[in-house]
């Protein structure tokens, strides 16, 4: 009888396989043979190697050796090492002699766009690249300054003075063998406060700023004129609030018993839900309203928006286009006005957390501020509660999954993501009074989103950007 258990990746399919190394279950998707044998991944496939190696040594040491081959490892040994030792000797000869051995250094070729914006404002550049890189930045031949893109992949260069007329601007990528040029520069342009204002669209100069052909660069990856939010994971400066927020998808099984418990509890929450869910469970969606929870959008059929789940990295899938996921945003306004006769909060969620600088400023021009859940040290307020399968190494018990949030390294200000429907047995909110009970002797408050928007100074600006842009697109 072939013994099967449940695939550690994908925990609703049977897995007949497991890793060598690891020993975890595989289904047949996941797993890769590698001389006869299963591994999950390349890692294990290397300790396994590894291994085999180590196994085949043992039984070889052994055996009895001739003594002839005794002779010649020792020989071939010894030669290997005085060889070694006069290829060092030669080095330390032509170091003391002063002359240095030229060595290769290979460049990895560092591909950046840029835009070039004017306003009413003036003019200002935006850079979009991998994070850390440094590039230089050149008018007509003269360096003007460095800049560095931030952890996003995202730097503006406001300060500028472009008002010389017609020029070419050159930008360079920095590389560790290049020498870095710093320019002081002119103070005749005031810089911007760090408080965003919105700019008037103007027609983008995509400049070439890399080795590689302008033609290469995605033109979707270049930032908006409108300038997009940061990422909202976590509100430093709100006090002691923490947001509890609820995703709305296909399912509504057990929903009604949860908002029977937040209803006991008096508890208000932020729900974001699809426009598929809005039309298939419109009477969920209006007693949550009666109720007093707060509504955002969370596109209206929960597509994939980035390729994190191909390669861990938030680039735009091609099929992903600005036209297609703002239209992803109108629809499920559409079915909330629809159904409630009421516009939606300025808020919305990515499907699986997929989101990047380009479709937050996209989602901003909608009037949509995107709130991510709480991630910190390691950490991270994602309940995980969807994971009904108990062999999942994912799944863990009601009393678990808030026990885990509560040990949180900083709940002030957090972000709490749970679900609105389950196929546990028990629901995963079982030992939601707890956790609020928990919540209350550590003095926080749960709130919804906007309320803790609401206190921070420093996100307060820009939900009321959000509010203003959603007022003017959606006409409420």
């Amino acid at each position: 009888m072939r013994v099967t258990s449940h695939c550690v990746n994908h925990p609703s399919r049977e897995a007949g396989q497991r890793c060598r190394s690891c020993r975890k279950w595989l289904c047949d998707t996941c797993f890769k043979r590698y001389r006869g044998r299963v591994y999950c991944s390349r890692k294990c496939q290397i300790i396994g190697a590894v291994r085999d190696a180590f196994d085949r040594t043992i039984i070889f040491a052994r055996r009895p050796l001739h003594s002839a081959w005794v002779i010649a490892v020792v020989a071939g040994a010894s030669a290997l090492l005085i060889s070694a030792i006069g290829i060092k000797l030669a080095e330390l000869v032509e170091v003391s002699r002063g002359i240095e051995s030229p060595r290769p250094v290979s460049e990895k070729q560092v591909e950046i766009s840029a835009e070039i914006i004017a306003s009413e404002d003036g003019i200002r550049i935006e850079l979009q690249g991998p994070p850390g890189t440094r590039v230089l930045l050149f008018r007509d031949g003269v360096p003007l300054r460095v800049v560095t893109l931030d952890v996003e992949g995202h730097a503006s260069s406001e300060d500028l003075d472009l008002s010389s007329g017609e020029g070419s601007l050159r930008i360079v990528p920095l590389t560790s063998t290049g020498i870095e040029l710093v320019v002081p520069t002119p103070t005749a342009t005031p810089t911007p406060t760090a408080t965003p204002e919105p700019l008037p669209t103007a027609t983008p100069q995509t400049t070439p700023a890399s080795r590689a052909d302008a033609s290469s660069i995605d033109p979707r990856m270049v930032p908006t004129p409108l300038v997009a939010p940061p990422v909202l994971q976590l509100v430093q400066d709100a006090g002691p609030r923490i947001a509890i927020t609820f995703d709305g998808n296909a399912s509504t099984n057990r929903t009604a018993e949860l908002l029977d418990l937040l209803q006991q509890y008096d508890l208000k929450v932020t729900i974001f839900v699809t426009g598929r869910f809005i039309e298939r469970y419109p009477s969920i969606v209006r007693r949550a309203v009666l109720s007093g929870h707060e509504i955002g959008n969370h596109t209206y059929s929960h597509p994939h928006l980035t390729t994190y789940a191909k390669n861990q990295r938030h680039r735009l899938l091609p099929e992903i286009t600005k036209k297609s996921f703002q239209e992803e945003l109108r629809r499920t306004e559409e079915a909330y006005v629809k159904t409630t006769g009421r516009p939606m909060q300025p808020l919305w969620r990515a499907p699986y957390g997929e989101e990047n600088r380009t479709l937050r400023g996209w989602a901003l021009e909608m009037g949509y501020l995107h709130v991510r859940w709480s991630s910190l040290e390691g950490a991270s307020l994602d309940s995980h509660d969807w994971v009904a399968d108990e062999h999942s190494s994912l799944y863990k018990s009601s009393k678990r999954i808030m026990e885990r949030l509560i040990q949180f390294p900083k709940l002030e200000g957090g972000i709490i993501l749970m679900h609105m429907a389950t196929e546990r047995e028990e629901p995963p909110w079982q030992e939601l009074p707890a956790f609020l009970e928990a919540l209350e002797q550590r003095g926080l408050q749960p709130t919804t989103v906007t309320s803790l928007l609401e206190a921070s100074p420093t996100w307060r600006t820009w939900l009321r950007r959000a509010e203003e842009r959603h007022r003017g697109v959606n006409g409420d």
